[in-house]
Parts: structure tokens; sequence; C-alpha cells
């Protein structure tokens, strides 16, 4: 007799709960999705912060492009040290020896001798160093 009213007890208390879990969570699968949202903000920040660092680091070239004229002191992408004797439009020529000049795209320079380039490391020429 113990045991039918453990087992009664037992089902009435099997009832009243599953009520009460269903309406605590109505939607099943709602809470998984919103534990995603913060990781996405974060990603979307990150992004953020990368294009506007790369952003201005892509200004700071162009205003150093812009800054080259005739007689700059210029290193090349190759490593190769020179002065720019003539500019062309999209194009340098540079005198890299006596009587030895060469056409470089403004891409092809690094940056000017003695300034900054775009990775923050100063850069300066073996002739300076004499």
């Amino acid at each position: 007799m113990l045991r039918f009213m453990l087992a009664d007890a037992a089902q009435a208390a099997a009832q009243t709960a599953a009520p009460q879990n269903a309406q605590q969570n109505p939607a099943g699968a709602g809470g998984g999705l919103m534990s995603f949202v913060p990781m996405i903000l974060v990603f979307v920040v990150l992004i953020f912060f990368m294009n506007r660092s790369q952003k201005k680091q892509q200004e700071k070239r162009q205003e150093m492009l812009d800054k080259i004229a005739k007689g700059t002191p210029v290193l090349l992408n190759s490593g190769v040290y020179g002065k720019v004797v003539e500019v062309q439009g999209e194009c340098f020529i540079v005198e890299i020896a006596d009587k030895v000049q060469v056409r470089v795209s403004r891409n092809g320079v690094a940056c000017i001798e003695g300034e900054e380039s775009a990775d923050g490391a100063k850069e300066t020429s073996k002739k300076a160093e004499k």
C-alpha cells in the first residue's frame, strides 16, 4: 500500500512539473540563437576597426606618393635606393646609379628615403651612414 501511495505522489509531481517547464521555455531553440549575438557583435566591431586602420594606412601612403617630386630620394620595393629624375603621371624615372635610370610604377616605391615607411620603420641609405 505504501508503494502505491509513493507511485501516485511521483505521478502527480511529474504532471505538475511538465506544464511549468513548458511555460518557462515555450520557444525551445530561441535561447540558442541569442547566445551567438555577443560573439557576432564582437566580430562586427573587430572588422570595423581593422578597416579603419587599413584606410588610414592607405591615406598615409597616398600622401607619401603625392609628395614625391624631382630630386626626391626613394627606396624601391626591390630594395634599391635611387633619386627621382622625372615624374610621368603614374610612373617615375629613378636614377639608381650614374647614368642608370629605370622607369618605376608608383606602386613600386616603398618609401621616401629618411622618412618612416608604412610599417613604422625608419629608412636610411648607406650613403647617409658614411
